[in-house]
């Protein structure tokens, strides 16, 4: 009668082991699956990775890391060759959410001309043979911060390199950035600036 307990009960134990391999097996190839999954979904290109970003819910916290990701835009719109229509207005969408309100209020900073002036831009680079080579904006620990009328204000220096063929000219601005009432760095505007003028050095 033990015996037959003990078949019974080391059976009962043999079937909860294979389920419990089955279950982990089962778990494990899904988890596979929907790593698979969710890394074929991920854009491969600049202009994917840029659209796809969330600038409603994960900005730039810093204002060096607005620069950066304005450079960025600039550089995938008036580089990448065979960008469409509707991707190149989507992108411009995102850029603007970078921009001051009171920056984009003006009339030539309007949707309708900024997408022009912007198209223009990327027309000529390519007739032109022109690129942004690179662009470096200066590191957080040298941006200037002071207030405005009570308002936060950050100044932040970039330096860019324009091919064109075989010419290489460096372009240093000054960025003029503004804390909104959400607590984000917004462009507010920029100036072109001296290499003399610009002090310390600049990172990518």
């Amino acid at each position: 009668m033990n015996k037959t307990k003990n078949k019974v009960a080391g059976a009962f134990v043999l079937m909860v082991c294979l389920a419990a391999v089955v279950v982990g097996v089962f778990y494990a190839v899904s988890k596979n699956s929907e790593s698979n999954s969710q890394l074929a979904s991920e854009p491969t290109t600049e202009v994917g990775k840029l659209l796809k970003k969330d600038l409603d819910t994960k900005y730039p916290e810093t204002p060096s890391e607005v620069v950066k990701l304005y450079w960025r835009f600039n550089k995938c719109m008036y580089n990448e060759e065979g960008v469409s229509d509707e991707d190149f207005e989507e992108l411009l969408k995102q850029l603007r959410k970078l921009y001051d309100d009171e920056f984009l209020a003006a009339e030539e900073n309007s949707w309708d001309n900024m997408l022009k002036s912007f198209r223009d831009d990327a027309s000529d680079y390519q007739k032109n043979n022109q690129k942004i080579s690179l662009y470096t904006v200066e590191p957080n620990s040298s941006t200037v911060y002071n207030k405005i009328d009570g308002a936060e204000h950050a100044t932040v220096i970039t330096n860019t390199m324009l091919k064109k063929k075989s010419e290489r000219t460096k372009v240093y601005e000054r960025f003029m950035c503004r804390r909104d009432s959400e607590g984000n760095w917004k462009i507010l505007g920029w100036e072109q600036v001296d290499s003399d003028d610009v002090e310390g050095d600049t990172e990518k």
